[in-house]
């Protein structure tokens, strides 16, 4: 009996928000279903959004389904909000496993130009990186001279612009080849974390 007079309160909420695109009935409306969306939102691990976010993804997909629910149709609308509502979190776990492939995939090439040939990169090795990539390191390559100490974009300019090795910069600096070393290597992390 309870259940049929909370569908009957649910159905017209609906109708309500429908109509009159009432603000006030869909907060109601929402708020009865908030436990379910926080419990749909803790069964996944979301990388890129916050729960503010996803809570806000909620809300939309919550008045999609107003929208789109079939009041005469024998599912309920928490069942069909429900299965909206983790076809969204889907999607967003899709794109966001997609974005992760892609930076793994940019990672691996541009780590493959930095670590297996070094200095000594060759126009083939950089002709195959995508041109969205290509952008991406320009871009910065333009900020090292903010990024980098004097010394790091000195010994960064000499290795992969003029293609010394790190022993002929120690050479040609006076530098011993331990400081070179783990100037290369901060030059590294700090070009990794402006890419990634």
């Amino acid at each position: 009996m309870a259940n049929s007079l909370d569908n009957k309160s649910i159905t017209e909420q609906i109708l309500s928000i429908r109509n009159t695109n009432n603000n006030e009935d869909f907060q109601k409306l929402f708020l009865q279903y908030r436990p379910l969306v926080l419990s749909s939102i803790n069964r996944y691990h979301f990388r890129f959004y916050e729960i503010d976010d996803l809570l806000q993804e909620s809300r939309i997909v919550c008045y999609q389904a107003v929208l789109a629910y079939n009041i005469d149709g024998k599912i309920t609308f928490g069942k069909f909000f429900q299965q909206s509502l983790l076809n969204c979190f889907c999607s967003i776990l899709r794109k966001e496993s997609a974005t992760k492939r892609q930076a793994d995939r940019f990672a691996e090439s541009f780590e493959n130009i930095l670590e297996t040939q070094g200095e000594y990169y060759s126009k083939s090795a950089i002709s195959n990186i995508s041109p969205e990539n290509t952008v991406i390191i320009n871009e910065a390559v333009n900020s090292l001279p903010y990024l980098l100490s004097d010394f790091e974009y000195h010994v960064f300019s000499l290795l992969y612009f003029k293609h010394q090795s790190p022993e002929a910069i120690a050479i040609l600096l006076k530098e011993p080849q331990n400081k070179v070393n783990r100037a290369v290597n901060r030059c590294k992390n700090k070009l990794a974390e402006e890419l990634f």
